[in-house]
């Protein structure tokens, strides 16, 4: 793609998504009330046991606000997250060295000085550091919170990250859940690339939409790499298994635009190409179009 055609790409997104802002706000505008999460679970019969978990996020409990907010909009860089994948899997001590396969030294650095700024590491020795949380195992659980953040922050939703009910048929926990204008929102949160992801997380997605019955369902892979090759091929597998040889006809996965896909406008595979706002964004904005 030519970088002017890019550049009209990328302004049309920004144009979808303010439209959807707009229209959120109208909308909004229109409620009788708000209603918390909590409620909207409770009319489908679900009482949250946990929600929010904090022990395992790179973010440590006593961030002031501010850099809270600068922690959020660094995440929206994609080169800032693989950043941090790295380097949560370095465990006890990693050095700038060990964290440049997507950046440069230069930038590395800089991430480096900011995460020393927040709290987040510490320094092990000279030229060394480590993460001062020692149960931070994982970007996950930051990711997840980054998802649950930009909801709030961007498509003024209250969401809820890191959900565990109590007697479900799918069991394990519930990534974020947003509660958006007076629907519901359930996304999925992924941080490996595709080729991590199996046939099972694929399932365990559609069982949690059968137990949560959301309004809107994201499975969100936080990759650039291309969805057809891998995890189409996943959910077009599990869509057989659950609604037969002809669910290629009565469940198509369908291209939205680009690496963004949809199953009856409302069940969407999502990945970080481009930008990660403006897909959601884009998603929500569909399903607005089609289904409202």
């Amino acid at each position: 793609m030519k970088i002017e055609e890019l550049w009209r790409e990328v302004e049309r997104l920004g144009r979808e998504l303010e439209a959807l802002r707009h229209e959120l706000m109208a909308l909004r505008k229109n409620l009788p009330a708000d209603i918390p999460i909590k409620n909207v679970l409770k009319e489908r019969g679900l009482k949250v046991f946990r929600q929010n978990p904090a022990e395992k996020l790179l973010l440590p409990s006593e961030i002031s606000p501010g850099m809270k907010t600068r922690f959020y909009e660094l995440l929206k860089r994609y080169s800032f997250r693989l950043f941090l994948r790295d380097m949560t899997k370095k465990g006890e001590g990693f050095q700038i060295g060990d964290l440049v396969r997507y950046v440069s030294p230069e930038v590395a650095d800089q991430y480096i000085q900011f995460l020393l700024s927040a709290g987040s590491i510490e320094e092990k020795g000279k030229g060394a550091f480590r993460i001062r949380n020692s149960s931070v195992v994982s970007f996950g659980p930051t990711l997840e919170w980054f998802v649950a953040e930009m909801f709030k922050r961007e498509f003024a939703s209250p969401a809820i990250y890191g959900v565990h009910f109590k007697n479900t048929k799918s069991g394990g926990d519930f990534d974020v859940i947003a509660r958006w204008g007076r629907r519901l929102v359930y996304v999925e949160v992924k941080s490996s690339p595709p080729k991590g992801i199996e046939l099972n997380e694929v399932s365990a997605f559609f069982s949690r939409i059968d137990d949560l019955i959301p309004d809107i369902a994201l499975f969100f892979n936080d990759t650039q790499l291309r969805m057809k090759d891998k995890l189409v091929v996943l959910f077009q597998e599990e869509l057989e298994k659950r609604y037969g040889p002809e669910a290629d006809q009565t469940h198509p996965v369908m291209r939205l635009v680009d690496e963004l896909f949809h199953i009856h406008h409302r069940n969407f595979i999502v990945n970080s190409r481009k930008d990660v706002v403006l897909n959601f964004g884009t998603c929500l904005n569909h399903f607005l179009r089609e289904r409202v």
